[in-house]
């Protein structure tokens, strides 16, 4: 089981969710080759426009603190996972709320902040020697990525912005709607961002999709900790906590076995801090607080619209 979690990436400027600039191709692909082995949820939503608290709320089944919820990674490793944290994204917060529970953790990136200039795909290599370890066929793999976190032009290699003063669609839809040039111009690398992105996450899930022995069951869930806003809903970029851009994310599953929800029930909102219930669903893990009606990959799964400090018209 792998999960990729990301940072700053909305759906939005996803050409796997109908963007207009080429963002996503590899994952396009892929999504192609899937079939129904692939899931792409139409309508996920962080609850959190940050990191910390959406972490805590991926890992802790978006139970309250005052309940004593269990982690995800100590009910895997109770399970006979064993588990792998390997992060480009350095943080202590983090790494002492979740990192530290797993059995081999790899910081490939120790400079923390807006300033570091770390590519996603240095964690390549590490994935793949997890994966190429031999003493266990139960594994939990969590990677970490910076993703799209501000400053956008630090996630992309030098030189590779093929959407740099390119005058398309986009950029006259964002003319049009009053935005400003310098806003235009993160839109720009946040794009390049996402084509960038979209290489590691491929190969994130290419990975898997040819690990392992003939059938064995493999599962693949990723997801971003929260959403960006570029130009979306206002003439400004970064983290927004009062629109609905902050928390609009992508969510993608593919497993190897079992059939995904239907293409229609892939259309039911989803919320992040539900993924505990999912995952635990991808590793197999029976317990005895299980939710199936939070789990939206179970047909008991029942949406509920979450509490946000911005105003969405609507989840779907």
């Amino acid at each position: 089981m792998v999960l990729v979690i990301t940072d700053s990436i909305n759906r939005d400027n996803m050409a796997l969710y109908g963007y207009g600039r080429p963002t996503t191709p590899r994952l396009l692909a892929h999504k192609a080759q899937a079939g129904e082995q692939m899931a792409v949820l139409q309508n996920a939503w962080s609850v959190d426009a940050s990191t910390l608290p959406a972490l805590r709320n991926m890992f802790h089944f978006g139970l309250p603190e005052s309940e004593n919820p269990p982690h995800l990674l100590a009910l895997a490793r109770a399970a006979g996972y064993k588990v792998w944290w390997i992060s480009n994204h350095d943080d202590l917060a983090i790494e002492q709320q979740h990192a530290r529970l797993a059995d081999v953790v790899d910081m490939v990136n120790r400079t923390p902040g807006r300033a570091s200039a770390s590519l996603d795909g240095e964690i390549l290599d590490c994935v793949q020697e997890a994966f190429a370890d031999t003493s266990t066929d139960r594994k939990l793999i969590v990677v970490h990525l910076m993703g799209a976190h501000p400053h956008y032009s630090l996630r992309f290699p030098e030189n590779a912005n093929p959407f740099d003063d390119d005058v398309d669609a986009v950029e006259n839809g964002l003319v049009k709607d009053g935005r400003s040039a310098w806003v235009r111009r993160f839109r720009q690398e946040y794009d390049a961002a996402l084509l960038y992105h979209d290489f590691v996450v491929s190969e994130l899930l290419q990975q898997t999709r040819s690990a392992g022995k003939p059938g064995e069951d493999r599962a693949w869930m990723y997801l971003s900790d929260h959403g960006q806003e570029v130009g979306h809903g206002s003439d400004r970029a970064g983290h927004s906590p009062s629109t609905a851009s902050g928390y609009r994310i992508p969510t993608v599953i593919w497993r190897n076995r079992e059939p995904l929800p239907s293409v229609a029930a892939q259309q039911q909102p989803f919320r992040a801090d539900w993924t505990g219930w999912a995952l635990m669903d991808l590793l197999r893990i029976q317990w005895n607080g299980q939710m199936p009606e939070r789990n939206v990959l179970d047909p008991s799964y029942r949406w509920q619209v979450p509490e946000l400090p911005a105003i969405v018209e609507s989840f779907g």
